[in-house]
């Protein structure tokens, strides 16, 4: 028996769909660089794409739905960022990689102005915001591993929590600078890492010894 030939029309729908949703949030992360949340419409995104209203209730169910997956790829980049190894090599102490953290965040956020309003605004829906304290668990534990993973750490309390309010802490004082500014600036980078540092210093000494092997 001859094997069946395989239907080359059969991926076709398939990567149609993966197009029209790649221009979807392509236009939704270009209009957000120039538009308030608010003021941005589903229709307008679909215009923007060149795709049909209608067709974009196949890939999300409202314009807040598309932004959120927009954000959890926009974080998904940012963690693979900042929480790379060789942004704290040679980092005198625990204080610096906080510094670091703190710096190479706001550098990373800085190049999208929709970045910026889809993590820092004060407009952002509800929804965004429940999303963005889930968000802050995961870089508060994955900050936790990288100074356990250079110091010797004491046993902290709660140190998930701990370390959550340590980068809440950040992003309230970053958030606060981009509302009033409509950007991040270099004396909030400071204050920030002053806030967060001064934080941790409730639950770390001032100086670390090195974990062993590091």
């Amino acid at each position: 028996m001859e094997p069946k030939k395989r239907n080359r029309r059969s991926g076709l729908p398939q990567e149609r769909g993966r197009r029209r949703r790649r221009q979807l949030q392509q236009s939704a992360l270009a209009m957000l660089a120039e538009t308030r949340f608010q003021d941005l419409t589903f229709q307008s995104i679909a215009d923007r794409a060149g795709v049909p209203l209608a067709s974009c209730y196949h890939f999300y169910g409202s314009k807040l739905d598309l932004v959120r997956a927009l954000a959890d790829q926009l974080t998904d980049a940012y963690l693979d960022r900042v929480f790379d190894d060789e942004v704290y090599e040679g980092a005198a102490d625990w204080q610096e990689c906080i510094r670091r953290y703190i710096s190479v965040s706001v550098e990373h956020h800085a190049r999208s102005k929709a970045e910026l309003q889809i993590f820092f605004s004060g407009d952002v829906p509800l929804a965004l915001r429940e999303d963005a304290l889930n968000r802050e668990k995961v870089i508060g534990a994955r900050l936790l591993e990288i100074l356990a993973h250079r110091y010797d750490m004491p046993d902290v309390p709660n140190a998930d929590d701990v370390f959550f309010r340590a980068v809440e802490i950040a992003r309230t004082v970053l958030a606060l600078d981009y509302q009033q500014h409509g950007e991040l600036t270099a004396a909030s980078v400071a204050e920030a890492v002053r806030a967060v540092s001064g934080y941790l210093l409730n639950y770390l000494p001032p100086v670390l010894p090195a974990a062993e092997g590091a």
